[in-house]
């Protein structure tokens, strides 16, 4: 398994296919450091496509900053969060253009009990 490099702000976030969980009572946690694994699904298509349902998941380690994603079924009918909903269409942009930044970004939302962090 990757994870990220150094210590601190200077450690990024690393994809991998690799990545192991486990099963921890109703939840997951990685199987290298026992971190519970944050999760997030997004649309990435608009309600008029036929492929509406086709969806980005994301999940992740924040202490391996080790990430996987892939294309997930959601029903047209469920809900999604939009986590990126009360940032100005810039800075949206921004961290929509990279997966790992929207996996820092992600992290940061989910960990934090207030608003959303600034990109």
């Amino acid at each position: 398994m990757k994870t990220g490099r150094g210590a601190g702000q200077g450690r990024h976030w690393v994809k991998s296919t690799t990545w192991e969980t486990l099963l921890d009572g109703d939840r997951r946690v990685c199987a290298a450091c026992g971190t519970a694994v944050r999760s997030y699904r997004y649309r990435f298509h608009p309600p008029e496509s036929p492929s509406f349902e086709r969806c980005i998941g994301l999940a992740w380690c924040s202490g391996c900053r080790v990430y996987s994603g892939s294309m997930v079924h959601v029903s047209r009918g469920q809900v999604l969060v939009d986590a990126l909903a009360s940032l100005p269409w810039d800075r949206r942009e921004r961290v929509e253009r990279s997966e790992t930044k929207l996996v820092g970004y992600l992290d940061e939302w989910l960990g934090s009990e207030e608003a959303p962090p600034a990109p």
